[in-house]
């Protein structure tokens, strides 16, 4: 399956320990983009580019420093957080709970630490909006945020496009995901999928599968023909799905 690694923006003043955690992520999984040290560089790769997370050094070149930055990016985006310093006082901690961050982590820092608080935040804010539609859902790792799908791959996080998705087939208490060419068992029942991408351009067409509307190649009697699946119509959603399709 065609994945799409999750990115994250390094904001760290120290050479040396920017180029660590750079280390880090690539071992982890993750796509870190080129590691800035001061607001402004911040600002100019956030104008170009949506990271997936941030890891904010406190202390950074110029007279911004991460907590100012921080409160400045919340205004304007919804991006995860986790602060990364070695001043661990009352103040800088009253000052970064202010900003609401995703993890705080005290240098030096500590690998597993690091992956645990990164999977943590990640897995939290894409669920905090999906609260009030999930109350039928399972504790997976597999989760919908914007126009991509979080699923838990081995010990990582990995990001697939909604788009790369053909279907969703039930298998027990776990579902297949499948896309073009290949499928990936992942951790999460059919009726909670089916609650969380409700609001995207997927239906369920029987009680064993979900399909993208957008994968649709054609209809040939009561089955539903997706790449080179032909997937069956249940009696109970025709009318639903035929309504869906009249409407592309």
């Amino acid at each position: 399956m065609s994945t799409k690694n999750i990115t994250v923006l390094i904001v760290e003043d120290e050479p040396i320990i920017a180029a660590d955690i750079s280390h880090y992520m690539q071992e982890f999984g993750y796509s870190p983009f080129p590691a800035v040290s001061n607001a402004n560089d911040a600002w100019l790769l956030l104008k170009n580019t949506q990271p997936d997370f941030i890891l904010m050094d406190v202390t950074l070149e110029g007279s911004k420093d991460g907590i100012t930055l921080a409160e400045e990016i919340n205004k304007e985006y919804d991006i995860p957080i986790i602060f990364l310093t070695a001043h661990h006082d009352r103040t800088t901690l009253d000052r970064i709970k202010s900003t609401k961050p995703s993890a705080y982590l005290v240098k030096p820092l500590q690998e597993y630490n690091l992956q645990t608080s990164v999977e943590l935040a990640l897995y939290n804010h894409s669920h905090k909006s999906l609260k009030t539609k999930e109350a039928d859902s399972d504790d997976s790792a597999d989760f919908v945020s914007g126009k991509h799908f979080f699923i838990k791959v081995k010990n990582q996080l990995k990001k697939v496009l909604l788009e790369e998705i053909s279907a969703l087939e039930a298998y027990d208490n776990y579902s297949f995901l499948h896309t073009q060419d290949q499928k990936h068992l992942i951790s999460s029942t059919l009726k909670s999928l089916e609650v969380k991408l409700d609001e995207y351009e997927f239906i369920r067409v029987h009680r064993s599968y979900i399909v993208n509307l957008k994968a649709v190649k054609g209809i040939e009697e009561d089955m539903v023909l997706i790449n080179e699946m032909n997937i069956p119509i249940g009696k109970t959603y025709k009318e639903n799905f035929m309504k869906r399709i009249n409407l592309l």
